[in-house]
């Protein structure tokens, strides 16, 4: 702990002294320096017989050209500007100033900070994850888990294809499209894969199924033209596009391969508009698995990026807590439940409607 004290200790003395040297450097060049102004002067007058030996510059103008640049370095001079001189008071202000912003931050730290508190490696963290109960951990933990296992197997496909959904699950969706693309590597033509790699590229564009992702869910099809998330997306990418005709046919064939009740039929209807008697939330399986969930996932994640574009939404905010609460992501809803009262800050009522989803 001492050698902490003593590091910090020199540190804000070399923040004092440099500040001081660097004060006394301006004041001696303030006292010794020539003004800027006459010395332009004075070099422009010193070039014009160059000029004149060149043949840059006419004989006959030469006398003309050195009377007026003559003229202007007596102006120059007679108009000079006192050299600014440093003063001792300022010089003492500052050295106070280091002092009490090194004795303040001190104070906070005693006040604030844990100095007795031993240190607490993050690999030391990671490893007690690893064997604890890994039913218990959150996404982001369980990502920290499956990096770590990543690397001390970096040739098991299988393990990025589990990092990937859970960097998803974190809401890391660039980390997880790189997890997904090395799973992939490995093990080549994989369907389900390439939908993985568009989905996070997807998320990571707030909802917007961009030309990269529709190459990779359009390899998923080729691979498996049964791919739900592909279908889908690539759909939602024709009605962007604007051709509504073939994005709402594609997307009502779609939902007609599941039966009602299904949640991913209710889901994709919800693109044409909320299906009679229940709404967008209420269609989530409280336990979904494989391609289901990541695809309710996915319009969550959608629906949430719609928000943070557009905040005053208080049909939405509910809507979206109401979503993380049936997936039983209860940290995801109550982010999201912080995020919707400072966006409705003022509107009680509308707030009301949101915070009623939340439950108990």
């Amino acid at each position: 702990m001492w050698l902490f004290w003593a590091a910090a200790a020199l540190l804000a003395a070399a923040v004092a002294a440099l500040i001081g040297l660097a004060g006394m450097r301006a004041a001696k060049a303030a006292l010794g320096g020539e003004d800027a102004a006459v010395a332009v002067h004075r070099r422009q007058l010193e070039e014009l017989d160059e000029l004149a030996q060149r043949g840059l510059l006419d004989p006959a103008e030469l006398d003309a050209v050195r009377a007026e640049a003559g003229r202007r370095l007596l102006s120059a001079a007679d108009a000079g500007v006192e050299p600014e001189t440093a003063k001792r008071s300022g010089r003492t202000i500052i050295t106070v100033s280091v002092v009490l912003a090194s004795v303040l931050a001190l104070g906070l730290y005693l006040l604030l900070g844990s100095p007795g508190v031993p240190d607490q490696p993050y690999k030391r963290r990671v490893a007690a994850w690893r064997t604890g109960d890994v039913a218990t951990l959150d996404p982001p933990k369980m990502a920290a888990v499956l990096r770590l296992l990543a690397a001390e197997r970096p040739k098991d496909p299988k393990v990025y294809e589990y990092l990937g959904r859970a960097e998803m699950a974190a809401g890391n969706p660039f980390a997880a499209q790189r997890a997904f693309e090395r799973s992939l590597q490995m093990q080549p033509g994989n369907a389900q894969l390439h939908a993985a790699i568009g989905q996070a590229m997807v998320v990571e564009a707030e909802g917007k199924v961009t030309p990269e992702a529709q190459v990779e869910f359009r390899k998923a099809l080729a691979l498996d033209p049964t791919d739900i998330l592909s279908r889908y997306h690539l759909a939602r990418a024709s009605l962007a596009a604007g051709d509504v005709a073939g994005g709402t046919a594609a997307l009502k064939a779609l939902a007609g391969e599941f039966s009602e009740g299904d949640p991913r039929r209710d889901a994709i209807l919800a693109e044409l508009g909320p299906p009679k008697g229940a709404g967008p939330a209420g269609a989530l399986p409280a336990q979904a698995s494989g391609d289901q969930a990541a695809f309710i996932r996915g319009m969550v994640a959608r629906q949430a990026a719609k928000l943070k574009a557009q905040p005053n939404d208080p049909e939405g905010w509910a809507r979206l807590v109401r979503s993380y609460g049936v997936l039983g992501d209860k940290p995801a809803q109550q982010a999201a439940l912080a995020d919707a009262r400072k966006a409705l800050a003022g509107r009680p009522a509308d707030l009301a409607k949101v915070e009623a989803e939340a439950g108990p």
